[in-house]
């Protein structure tokens, strides 16, 4: 099974360019050997499970506060199927493609 997970962690506080901190996040989901996509505004992943996806969106918001950060905002989505297996990340963007074209 793949659960997709939308994740931002935002440092509040801590200037106007955060990226610094934010990158922080993202190598922790690195260190988890998670395949993710940056976009410009959050990080989406796959995980084996929603105790997976759980455990890494906190190691990512923990990563920014280890990092300096004295506040975190964290906003976590989780999109499982359970009807059928779990299309991966590239599949689900693929299908709007698709769905584009027609």
């Amino acid at each position: 099974m793949v659960v997709v997970v939308e994740l931002s962690v935002v440092p509040l506080g801590s200037g106007v360019s955060v990226s610094r901190l934010v990158a922080e996040a993202v190598k922790a989901l690195e260190e988890m050997g998670l395949k993710y996509q940056v976009t410009p505004m959050c990080t989406v992943f796959e995980a084996s499970s929603v105790e997976e996806a759980f455990k890494a969106a906190s190691g990512a918001h923990e990563a920014v506060f280890k990092a300096g950060a004295l506040r975190v905002l964290t906003t976590v989505k989780v999109d499982e199927r359970r009807d059928r297996p779990r299309a991966r990340m590239e599949e689900k963007v693929e299908s709007l493609r698709r769905a584009i074209e027609d």
